[in-house]
């Protein structure tokens, strides 16, 4: 049993220091910079889109993928390392909901039952959070900085052929993102969150009209966000890495039966999880 204790441990340090890392990357952002325009910010974030959609790399690529986490700093519901082979065919919301929860080829979704309890049960929703990080993490398209409003602030440098852009806003992210200026494909990602901020879902037993089933809602205190991407030898885009931390805390959740009476409930549940892909070729 001190064993075990011990190897929970250092696989919780490993995984702090690993995160660790991916905060340490914001700092590299190069100094000269200039306010950017919203003309200008609409163009490039219509041209690195449009890449993501049309000129990235389709068929099967091979991942290494660590995926980690505790619940309340004791219990470790998840600790696996996989040998995936996805075809990405875009990396939007919906097409990677598809392919963790659907697609054959992959394990990702072999083993939800450390998460059943904190899951509804009757939604097309199902393993939902048990995935949360990789939907977060992947669904780059989605990402809300790269949709133009005015909550974030966008600074633009441009060394040789690659263009840094640097953004901020003051309740959701900031971080950086680089592409190369020739064919504005995208080199890496990095953000984090600027503050806490909350979270809510709900499930239905039949359709809205029928009981609510299940509700939840948490906090995400702390995000942290890498993505590298490669170019193949066609000049295709082709995510290389991916490294990922979440911190929630304030989780709960209910859950309900037909009569609408309580079966389930909790409170003040804390989830920590780390994600790591790399590309092997």
């Amino acid at each position: 049993m001190k064993k075990l204790h011990l190897s929970l441990i250092l696989i919780f340090c490993f995984q702090i220091n690993y995160s660790q890392d991916t905060i340490n990357n914001l700092k590299e952002v190069v100094v000269v910079r200039k306010e950017s325009n919203r003309k200008e910010m609409i163009a490039i974030l219509k041209k690195i889109k449009y890449n993501l959609r049309e000129n990235y790399e389709q068929g099967n690529i091979n991942y290494l993928t660590n995926h980690f986490a505790l619940k309340d700093n004791k219990d470790t519901l998840v600790n696996r390392k996989m040998l995936n082979s996805l075809n990405i065919k875009v990396l939007s919301k919906d097409n990677i909901r598809w392919m963790l929860n659907d697609d054959p080829n992959n394990s990702f979704h072999i083993d939800i039952s450390p998460y059943t309890r904190f899951e509804p049960q009757v939604n097309d929703d199902y393993h939902t959070f048990a995935l949360l990080i990789y939907h977060d993490s992947m669904q780059i398209i989605d990402f809300d900085f790269f949709n133009i409003n005015n909550n974030y602030n966008y600074e633009i440098s441009k060394v040789d052929d690659i263009t840094t852009v640097k953004f901020t806003a003051h309740k959701y992210y900031t971080g950086y993102f680089t592409f190369n200026n020739k064919n504005y494909n995208l080199i890496r990602i990095v953000f984090m969150n600027t503050k806490p901020y909350n979270y809510y879902r709900w499930s239905h037993i039949g359709n809205e009209q029928s009981p609510l089933e299940f509700n939840s809602k948490w906090t995400y205190n702390k995000v942290t966000i890498k993505l590298d991407f490669t170019q193949t030898d066609r000049g295709k885009l082709l995510l290389a890495n991916l490294d990922a931390m979440q911190e929630l805390i304030n989780f709960e959740f209910t859950r309900y039966n037909e009569s609408k009476r309580i079966i389930d409930k909790d409170i003040n549940l804390k989830f920590y999880t780390t994600l790591q892909m790399k590309i092997i070729q």
